[in-house]
């Protein structure tokens, strides 16, 4: 279980999160939804697409429902022609979802088992903040747009956030790594700020650059192997893993 904070203050970083997802998710340039990020196999599009998969199922969830229930509406590929409008509509119902006084009360059935609500924020709040970092590297290195001020540099600039999702997620992590979620850390220097180190403790480099390795775009640093993303081989969400 995370550190006791309250509904509130939950709900406030979770919105923080989902604002900094979005913000990276509108700042894909054009024609670089293709581009390869700190998780392998997964370029922009399939990044994005494994967090509004997530957020489909935020609202059933909440609601009571069980995977069973859901069944396999929310497989595949969920972006269509559109992935921010996608995206942007998706995150809004999980919101909404959020705003419902009895969903803090509520204990969802995800696919390793009853979760208290709170404890599913805190998951949705780290996949978000972890991913939004994944996809700002990806951006930088296909190239922002002009004007864009954001980067992978502002996504860990809320530092009580950060501090909260690395002293919980710290305390979890060997429990997450025995299931194959998380790889193997990262060694960073001991002066290294704490979103770096958080960074590192996830297995990805905090310095990934993408890479040409023969005719396939690989990143060439530690991180999440293949299918071991932040929520492994199931989502956050109660639905297998996608990714």
């Amino acid at each position: 279980m995370v550190g006791t904070l309250t509904v509130t203050e939950r709900r406030g970083w979770l919105d923080w999160a989902l604002d900094t997802f979005d913000m990276q998710v509108r700042a894909v340039p054009p024609g670089s939804w293709a581009a390869p990020t700190p998780c392998r196999d997964w370029d922009a599009r399939a990044l994005v697409n494994h967090l509004t998969v997530e957020h489909l199922w935020v609202p059933p969830l909440l609601a009571g429902l069980t995977r069973e229930d859901i069944g396999t509406r929310f497989d595949g590929d969920q972006l269509g022609d559109d992935p921010v409008a996608r995206w942007t509509a998706t995150a809004r119902r999980s919101r909404d979802a959020w705003d419902r006084p009895q969903a803090w009360s509520s204990i969802p059935m995800l696919s390793f088992g009853p979760t208290p609500a709170g404890e599913y924020a805190f998951q949705l709040t780290a996949d978000l903040l972890i991913h939004s970092w994944d996809l700002a590297r990806a951006i930088d290195a296909a190239g922002r747009l002009p004007g864009d001020t954001t980067s992978a540099r502002t996504v860990g600039n809320n530092r009580e956030l950060v501090h909260w999702v690395h002293d919980s997620l710290r305390r979890q992590i060997d429990a997450w790594r025995v299931v194959g979620i998380f790889a193997t850390p990262v060694t960073v220097p001991a002066d290294a700020d704490e979103w770096t180190r958080l960074i590192a403790l996830t297995g990805r480099s905090p310095d990934w650059q993408p890479r040409l390795d023969g005719d396939r775009r690989l990143d060439g640093d530690r991180h999440l192997d293949g299918d071991q993303h932040l929520d492994g081989d199931q989502h956050l969400d109660g639905g297998q893993h996608r990714g």
